[in-house]
């Protein structure tokens, strides 16, 4: 089983705590590759699938970690380089998160492999909501060449948006807000408050979506796909990707 995520490539920085205004603040930080697709990606490797990464990176030292990672973990990364904008970052601290996009911005049709294709896609939202991105992630649904199409919404807006998956994930705030998903999308998924105190604000989202899609490829019914992507989920949420 072969899972192809198509999004956000970043480099999560995380501190476990959020300094005063003014104050240099002692804290644990850690640094690593992340963003949907491949925080997605290696959870489908954990769960013993294929991974393939779509994305764009900087021509820099993050885009380099990024590329090792994906390469230490046996994921294979199709990743063009931007010699202008540096790779996407994101800075946690404590439950805030600030984000640059960077190279992911300008995600084009012609970074997507020709032929597209697996058993299952997951695009990430803001690839879809954000100009630049846009164009290569409707183009990456429709030109799939593999049975499940998924994607994971950013925004409430976004469930608005004109675009064909099978599958839509979902917060609870995101389907609230835009009332008869189900009527749009063969499967709407609703990720929950995973019954676990979180340690970590980056991946439980997309642990759910990879692990939900991997089992689903491999024949689970739909209520043991929730179940399998809802204790990976928790996993991620304290800091752990492993969930086998």
């Amino acid at each position: 089983m072969k899972l192809v995520t198509v999004g956000d490539v970043m480099v999560d920085v995380e501190a476990d705590r959020l300094p005063t205004p003014g104050e240099r603040a002692p804290a644990r930080v850690v640094l690593r590759a992340g963003g949907s697709a491949v925080n997605a990606a290696l959870v489908a490797r954990e769960l013993g699938a294929g991974a393939q990464v779509v994305g764009r990176v900087g021509a820099d030292a993050a885009g380099d970690l990024i590329v090792t990672t994906l390469r230490d973990h046996g994921v294979h990364a199709r990743l063009a380089r931007d010699g202008d904008l540096p790779t996407g970052t994101a800075v946690a601290l404590a439950d805030a998160v600030v984000a640059d996009r960077g190279a992911n911005a300008r995600l084009s049709r012609d970074d997507l492999p020709s032929p597209l294709e697996g058993d299952a896609l997951l695009v990430s939202g803001f690839a879809l909501f954000q100009e630049g991105s846009r164009d290569a992630a409707l183009a990456a649904l429709e030109t799939f060449e593999g049975v499940w199409t998924a994607v994971d919404l950013a925004s409430p807006n976004l469930a608005r948006a004109d675009f064909d998956a099978r599958i839509v994930f979902a917060t609870r705030a995101e389907a609230k807000a835009v009332p008869r998903l189900e009527n749009r999308f063969e499967i709407v998924c609703v990720k929950e408050d995973y019954g676990v105190e979180r340690t970590s604000p980056f991946g439980a989202g997309d642990a759910y979506a990879a692990a939900f899609l991997v089992a689903v490829a491999r024949g689970a019914d739909l209520d043991e796909a929730r179940k399998r992507a809802a204790t990976c989920a928790a996993s991620a949420a304290r800091g752990s990707l492993s969930a086998k």
